[in-house]
């Protein structure tokens, strides 16, 4: 079986949650889909763009959970998941050489964060598995989250997935932070930060994979659309 990355875009217009999303970057996210996409066929991965919702839970980034779902983890090895603020660069390493098929993939966060007193990731870079998923969907539940609503409003989905990681019978394999740091564009995948990616479009990552995809158009080896 092969490998693949996904990520996700779904129009966050009409969502209960949908300033949760007000961060968002027209600009960015062509970027990282074209980087991203790339990338993965460097690497003789599949990849694919969500667009249609099936979670329908809050804001679009809760259907991250819709990967632990059959129809994705019986037909890849591995399933990567990047957030579309990601820029996976063409010289990285071939980042499934690095994932444990029989572990949840995530990266430490550079600043140590803890989370119930445990080390706790970022979720907009983490890959999964079949021997992962199956036990850590078991603790998926739409009436578990809303009770961590009434608990926390500011409650989210990467608090969730930290949260199913602990609670899981599952190993968590820690890849170097360099597959998501923020800003860095010496990184392997660099990750923006919130509103900077609005604010500063001219910040060195940005400028940096404009260069980039445009020199992979002017090479041929990109379309144009």
């Amino acid at each position: 079986m092969k490998n693949l990355i996904v990520q996700i875009f779904i129009d966050k217009k009409g969502w209960e949650e949908e300033h949760r999303l007000d961060a968002q970057s027209q600009e960015v996210l062509i970027l990282s889909n074209i980087l991203v996409k790339y990338y993965a066929e460097k690497n003789d991965s599949d990849y694919k763009l969500i667009s249609k919702p099936i979670i329908n839970f809050k804001h679009p980034t809760w259907e991250r959970f819709q990967l632990f779902n059959d129809e994705w983890i019986k037909n890849y090895k591995n399933i990567l998941y990047l957030d579309t603020d990601v820029f996976a660069w063409p010289d990285s390493p071939n980042i499934f050489d690095f994932i444990d098929e029989n572990s949840f993939n995530v990266v430490k966060r550079v600043n140590d964060g803890l989370w119930n007193g445990l080390p706790s990731f970022n979720a907009g870079v983490f890959a999964i598995n079949k021997n992962c998923a199956i036990e850590m969907r078991k603790f998926l539940s739409k009436s578990n989250w809303l009770k961590s609503f009434e608990k926390d409003p500011l409650w989210e989905d990467s608090k969730e997935l930290n949260t199913l990681a602990q609670i899981s019978n599952i190993k968590i394999n820690w890849l170097d932070q360099t597959w998501n740091i923020k800003n860095d564009p010496d990184a392997y995948f660099t990750h923006l930060w919130g509103n900077l990616k609005k604010l500063n479009p001219t910040m060195s990552a940005i400028i940096k994979a404009k260069k980039i995809v445009k020199q992979l158009i002017d090479s041929g080896k990109l379309k144009r659309n």
